[in-house]
């Protein structure tokens, strides 16, 4: 999603209102409905990659105010099984991301803080559960996490899901992918369904599962066609962008983005190599409006060409007919569920796919997981001499990162590159 100053316009409207979540809540559905329309016309217009993935992503966001009928899931939670329900997944970590766009994460983080949660929490978890504790979200079916990665998950979800008098539907992933853990976790799918069918009281549909299985094969496959001719030709993209991308592929992988990678190949034809500097970038990075996405926009002469979350699903290849067994070798085939060393092992492949200048890891605050393995990531890239940045930072809470600091910094990674 795009951080704009338009955006922190309209946030400082809902301000106004932020003591009457209802109305709060009905100027959050008219902005993102706006805007979603906006970015449709642009993408049937341009009909180009990016646009199509920008309008997914807003189109996520904008379903958690307008009515639809969604659920509440983390980054990794497989929206295959909510697809079966008819429910659209919307996950905290974009909501929260939203808040920051509009300069309003601080109204949610002070509201989790209020019942207790530390600030040394992850701010994505203290402004997802902050945004459901100011009933500013309409029409919440279901609730539902994996343990995946980050184990302040359950916890922060079951919260939410209380919030809601709901009971949390949890995945456990195992750290391993071998076929005793396949089938512990397709149980565990049957029983989330089961779970989920006496909650909503409807049946679970296997023709819309299949069906967005189905779409997701054309998603993957023709990015996994096209990857080779990526690496040597990447599309121009902000940096923004990519978090739009690897958002859209985890949350709600869906016909705006198939429609995205339909026109990807067009796009590689009218691409041409030109003389930029190459950039990985690992983990995510901030959602409001700061300096990394002029230092790294499209029209840069530094641009991030491959961002690791975007392309964690490479070793899956899906099967319909294999239904539960196929989303479980998903989520174990992940990258970056193993040790620390297969995470740093899978972000120098992609380094050298896409023959970077450097690799930039930003380190988001209260996230064991992304800081947790830099050394030994930077210890892999030290190897291939290629140069590394390690970035700290908060993506949500923009008054803690000062922005003077992220330019100072990677300015003088880029002078040595240079």
């Amino acid at each position: 999603m795009n951080m704009s100053k338009k955006s922190i316009a309209y946030g400082k409207l809902v301000r106004l209102f932020q003591k009457r979540p209802i109305l709060a809540r009905r100027l959050l559905s008219l902005g993102t409905t706006l805007e979603r329309a906006r970015r449709k016309i642009v993408a049937g217009t341009k009909n180009d990659f990016s646009s199509w993935v920008d309008l997914a992503a807003l189109s996520i966001v904008a379903s958690a105010f307008s009515g639809e009928e969604v659920a509440l899931v983390n980054l990794f939670f497989p929206s295959e099984i909510m697809a079966g329900f008819g429910l659209k997944c919307v996950s905290a970590e974009g909501l929260a991301g939203m808040l920051a766009a509009m300069h309003l994460e601080d109204l949610a983080l002070a509201r989790a803080e209020s019942i207790g949660v530390s600030k040394n929490t992850c701010s994505f978890h203290r402004a997802g559960l902050g945004l459901n504790l100011l009933s500013m979200l309409k029409n919440v079916r279901a609730v539902a996490v994996t343990n995946m990665l980050c184990d302040g998950n359950v916890p922060i979800f079951k919260t939410i899901a209380s919030f809601y008098g709901m009971k949390l539907v949890v995945l456990d992933v195992p750290r391993s992918f071998d076929e005793a853990n396949v089938d512990y976790l397709s149980r565990q799918l049957e029983s989330a369904v089961q779970q989920l069918e006496s909650q909503l009281n409807r049946r679970f549909d296997w023709k819309k599962f299949e069906e967005q299985m189905k779409i997701e094969s054309e998603i993957f496959e023709t990015l996994r066609e096209l990857y080779p001719k990526l690496c040597e030709r990447p599309i121009r993209m902000h940096l923004y962008q990519h978090v739009n991308l690897l958002y859209t592929i985890h949350v709600r992988p869906d016909l705006h983005l198939l429609k995205a990678v339909r026109a990807l190949e067009k796009d590689l034809d009218k691409t041409t190599n030109q003389s930029t500097k190459r950039f990985l970038w690992m983990h995510l990075s901030p959602y409001y409006d700061n300096v990394l996405n002029e230092i790294f926009s499209k029209d840069s002469p530094h641009t991030v060409v491959a961002c690791e979350l975007c392309w964690d699903w490479l070793d899956w290849r899906i099967d319909v007919r294999r239904g539960f067994k196929s989303i479980a070798e998903k989520l174990l085939l992940n990258p970056l569920l193993n040790d620390a060393r297969r995470r740093a092992e899978f972000a120098a492949k992609l380094a050298k796919d896409f023959r970077v200048n450097g690799v930039i890891h930003f380190n988001q605050f209260g996230c064991k997981q992304s800081s947790g393995s830099i050394e030994l990531v930077k210890g892999i890239f030290d190897e291939l001499k290629i140069p590394f940045l390690s970035l700290d930072g908060d993506c949500v809470d923009h008054t803690s990162s000062a922005s003077e600091q992220f330019k100072t910094r990677v300015q003088a990674f880029l002078e040595m590159i240079e």
